[in-house]
């Protein structure tokens, strides 16, 4: 039997849910668990022997180069999830060409490995996003 397993590396603040509650522009402020979280489903994922996508934020690349490494380096495919966890469908067509190249870009640089999976925030490709 074949199963997939993948793991969105975003911080507890980042969601959607929140965007009401916290600002983008205040992500630096708050206490980050993502760092220490991420290893630790690499340490249960390297007992079993089982290989996810991680589906890596651009923020959370850029400040935590170590994860992105840490994720490759295990034999675990690094994927896009944008730069910023904006919706797709509140984008302008080149704010997301923007996002998506400027994510896929870090994390190839840091994962040195062509990057060619990507998930959308809170899975907001629709209709009036494609």
């Amino acid at each position: 039997m074949t199963n997939v397993f993948s793991v969105d590396v975003e911080d507890y603040f980042q969601v959607e849910a929140f965007t009401s509650i916290v600002a983008r522009a205040e992500w630096d402020q708050y206490p980050s668990r993502v760092e220490a979280n991420t290893h630790r489903v690499l340490e249960l994922l390297a007992r079993k022997n089982v290989h996810a996508t991680f589906f890596v934020l651009g923020w959370v690349a850029r400040r935590y180069p170590g994860i992105v490494r840490a994720i490759a380096d295990q034999g675990h495919e690094v994927a896009s999830h944008g730069m910023t966890h904006r919706l797709i469908y509140r984008q302008s067509l080149d704010e997301f060409r923007s996002e998506t190249i400027e994510s896929k870009a870090l994390l190839e640089d840091q994962c040195q490995k062509t990057v060619i999976g990507y998930r959308a925030a809170t899975y907001s490709i629709t209709r009036n996003s494609l």
